[in-house]
C-alpha cells in the first residue's frame, strides 16, 4: 500500500490552524489524500520520524503540540473514511536528530532507556491536556508513547465497529461555533470541540466544555462509555466510566460532555449496564 502524508497535513490543518471557526466541519469533507491516491490502496500514517520539530508548531502534528495533536490522532481513529491509518509512538527529543532516550550525540556506542522500569511499569508521558505541552516536558528525553494516550486504547473498538459505515452530521442547537457532531452508521457517535493553543491563539479564544443534552442522536436509549476517554478496550464488565452520555427514549442527550479541544466517542457495542449483562444490540447495530 502507498503510504499517504498528506491526509494528515489536511487534518491538522481543518482541526488546529484553522481559523474560521464556521467552516469546522469540512474537516468531514475530505476525501483523499494525496490525488488520484484511491482510499482502498493507501495506508495513512498520523506521524512520522522524518516530519519532526525542534519546537512545538501547530502546523505539523507532534507530541509537543500536546491536547492538540492528541485530538488529531483520536480523530484519525473515530472519522470512518480512511481504510487504513497508521498510528504513531516515539519519544520526545530536543533536536531532530537525536535517538531515543538513552542514545545521545558523540556516543559511540549506546543503551536506549527501557519503556518499563524495574516495577515493570511503563515510563511513558502522560496524556496531555493543554496545547501545545510545557516547554520542559516538550523539550524532555524521554519514552512519549503517544499510542498509550488515553482514548486510543479505547477507540480501537469503536474504530473496527464503526470504520467504512455512512457518516452524516448531526444538527446541533444553539451555538455551534467551534463543535461539530456526525453520526457514523445507526449506532455510533462522534462529536468534538475545537481547541485553542496557548502559544499561538487563533483569536477565537475559549470555546468551552460542550454540554450535549438535547442533542438529537437517533441512537438506542442508554447509557454510554465515552470510549475516547479510556486508556485501555472497553470491556462489558465495567458498570462505569469516566466519562458518560445517557441517550434517552427518544435517541437525544439527556446527559453529556465534550471537553474543550477533545473528542467524544460512543457507540452501542460499549453501552453501560449494572454489570449483570450485555445490552442487547438490535439488529443491524455494530
Amino acid at each position: 500500500h502507498y503510504r499517504d502524508v498528506a491526509l494528515r497535513w489536511k487534518i491538522t490543518n481543518k482541526l488546529a490552524t484553522e481559523k474560521n471557526l464556521t467552516i469546522f466541519r469540512e474537516v468531514l469533507n475530505l476525501d483523499y489524500g494525496t490525488f488520484g491516491v484511491a482510499n482502498e490502496k493507501t495506508v495513512y500514517p498520523i506521524g512520522f520520524h522524518d516530519q519532526r520539530t525542534p519546537r512545538a508548531d501547530m502546523e505539523i502534528g507532534t507530541y509537543k503540540n500536546g491536547l492538540e495533536y492528541h485530538q488529531q490522532q483520536k480523530f484519525f481513529m473515530a472519522w470512518p473514511w480512511a481504510e487504513r491509518i497508521m498510528m504513531w509512538s516515539g519519544f520526545s527529543y530536543t533536536n531532530i536528530d537525536q535517538g531515543p532516550p538513552g542514545c545521545e550525540h558523540g556516543q559511540r556506542k549506546c543503551a536506549p532507556l527501557r519503556v518499563y522500569d524495574e516495577a515493570g511499569e511503563v515510563s511513558c508521558m502522560d496524556t496531555p491536556t493543554a496545547a501545545p505541552l510545557g516547554e520542559a516536558e516538550a523539550q524532555s528525553r524521554r519514552w512519549v508513547c503517544e499510542h498509550r494516550w488515553a482514548g486510543v486504547a479505547g477507540l480501537v473498538g469503536f474504530r473496527k465497529a464503526c470504520r467504512g459505515l455512512p457518516m452524516h452530521i448531526l444538527s446541533i442547537n444553539g451555538n455551534s461555533t467551534g463543535r461539530l457532531a456526525f453520526k457514523v452508521g445507526g449506532g455510533c457517535l462522534v462529536a468534538l470541540v475545537k481547541g485553542t493553543n496557548l502559544k499561538t491563539p487563533q483569536g477565537y479564544g475559549h470555546l468551552g466544555d460542550w454540554n450535549m443534552k438535547g442533542l438529537a442522536t437517533g441512537l438506542p436509549a442508554g447509557r454510554y462509555c465515552d470510549v475516547a476517554q479510556l486508556a485501555v478496550r472497553f470491556d462489558h464488565s465495567v458498570t462505569s466510566c469516566s466519562r458518560e452520555v445517557v441517550i434517552d427514549e427518544d435517541g437525544e442527550v439527556s446527559s453529556g460532555a465534550v471537553l474543550e479541544g477533545d473528542l467524544l466517542a460512543i457507540y452501542t457495542g460499549a453501552r453501560l449496564t449494572d454489570g449483570q449483562e450485555k445490552p442487547k444490540r438490535l439488529r443491524g447495530e455494530p
